[in-house]
């Protein structure tokens, strides 16, 4: 009884306060944004327009592999099992006008049968970038990989509202509200893995990065099974960067997506 009265008093002071900021700075974060990646998530500088700002963005508009995309017609196939080997790391988030994200110190690994790749941190949209059978989810969580050959596999876990989430919550209380804001804290210990559902069964297709440049060759694994964060915790997240943060879908032109069965 105790414990649920303080996660409701904090995600009330905290959502409190991400709202507070957000009123504060509305005019200025289209602004500021551009300023520093010269792109957004609506506007101007929104998705449909990412390609004319620079010529390294050709892809986002000429790419035949993008993401993020609506997952259905899928073919059963029998896959490796995700093997998340994910160490505690320190509290280290960055508001970077577009997203908050937290990065993670080397020696968490992701294996995939014989690839190895190693956890660079993760991020969260609102809402889930990818849809399953055309639904949105109000959230995810992108795990971001890279092996040492670079290439890149991203694990998006899908957030519905519900309850609370208690490892979450030790994070939100962190939340860097302001642009730019970074938040450290050495004795603080997170562990990605706490984010991700027990059953990590998946969807499997090749894709691209969902911010510019939009780069392609992507290994995207969507995992099934959602986990549940409040409708506060949503909102806070969704207030700090002042707007929705997930890239509208786009096409699939054939790709195949593979329901995993795992060995």
């Amino acid at each position: 009884m105790a414990m649920g009265k303080l996660l409701a008093n904090a995600n009330v002071r905290f959502l409190a306060r991400a709202l507070s900021a957000a009123l504060v700075g509305a005019m200025a974060f289209t602004a500021s944004a551009n300023a520093q990646s010269n792109w957004s998530y609506s506007g101007s500088n929104g998705p449909n327009k990412w390609h004319e700002i620079s010529g390294a963005n050709s892809l986002c508009r000429a790419g035949r592999q993008q993401s993020p995309i609506n997952i259905e017609g899928t073919d059963p196939a029998v896959m490796h099992r995700l093997k998340t080997n994910y160490l505690v790391t320190p509290v280290h988030l960055k508001n970077n006008r577009i997203s908050v994200n937290m990065f993670y110190k080397k020696g968490s690994i992701l294996t995939v049968g014989t690839k190895v790749y190693e956890l660079e941190g993760f991020d969260f949209h609102t809402p889930a970038e990818h849809a399953i059978a055309g639904k949105r989810m109000p959230m995810s969580i992108q795990f971001m990989h890279r092996a040492r050959n670079g290439s890149r596999a991203i694990i998006e876990v899908q957030v519905k509202e519900g309850r609370t989430n208690i490892a979450g919550q030790e994070l939100w209380e962190l939340l860097p509200l302001e642009p730019d804001q970074v938040m450290k804290r050495i004795k603080t210990l997170v562990n990605a893995r706490d984010l991700m559902p027990f059953d990590k069964a998946y969807y499997r297709y090749m894709g691209s990065m969902t911010t510019p440049p939009c780069r392609e060759g992507v290994n995207w694994y969507i995992l099934k099974t959602p986990i549940e964060f409040s409708k506060e915790q949503i909102a806070l997240i969704r207030g700090i960067v002042g707007g929705d943060t997930a890239r509208p879908l786009q096409n699939r032109n054939n790709r195949i997506i593979l329901d995993a069965r795992p060995q």
